[in-house]
């Protein structure tokens, strides 16, 4: 399983244009430059959910949406601080990732929950709108794009990974109910 975090765009000399989007092994979260236990129970929510499989690719907007819309992130974590340092770890080199310049479609339907209609308004054309299928077609090319890197070699989430925490036993997933809000 793999991670993906968007957050705010940089510029490096080997992109040609600006990364906003990074996507690590899951087993990255247990690196142990990161602040733990935040993000082993991200690595649990990431890979315990029901339905995942191997290869997939979950936005973190994905893990908000499934711990309650984030009214849950506390009982977690700081998602905040964990992502930022996964995009320090990838631009240290200290694991492997697919930094990625993501454009204003990926970037609106990754960027929230996997029930949110999003209307993107371009300069050269009118708005479109997008919604669930949208995010879902994003999703998986990203995740045949991570399936093509890792047939050519291993995804290497980083050195010296620490375990998992044990407790909470069972986490508390409870993915957002629209209907309710």
């Amino acid at each position: 399983m793999h991670f993906l975090a968007l957050h705010e765009p940089y510029s490096a000399p080997e992109h040609p244009v600006p990364i906003n989007a990074t996507i690590v092994h899951a087993r990255t979260l247990l690196h142990p430059r990161l602040p733990q236990p935040d993000g082993g129970l991200m690595f649990r929510c990431l890979t315990e959910f029901p339905g995942r499989f191997p290869g997939c690719v979950v936005p973190l907007s994905t893990l908000t949406y499934e711990l309650d819309g984030g009214a849950l992130w506390p009982a977690i974590g700081d998602w905040e601080r964990v992502a930022d340092g996964v995009v320090l770890l990838s631009r240290q080199r200290l694991c492997d990732a697919m930094p990625l310049g993501l454009g204003p479609r990926a970037t609106a339907v990754l960027g929230n929950g996997p029930y949110t209609n999003h209307t993107v308004y371009y300069v050269d054309g009118p708005p479109q709108t997008y919604g669930s299928e949208d995010r879902q077609a994003e999703i998986a090319a990203m995740t045949e794009h991570v399936k093509n890197f890792v047939a050519r070699g291993p995804f290497r989430p980083g050195q010296g990974l620490t375990l998992p925490p044990r407790e909470p036993e069972v986490l508390p997933y409870r993915p957002y109910d629209y209907s309710t809000r």
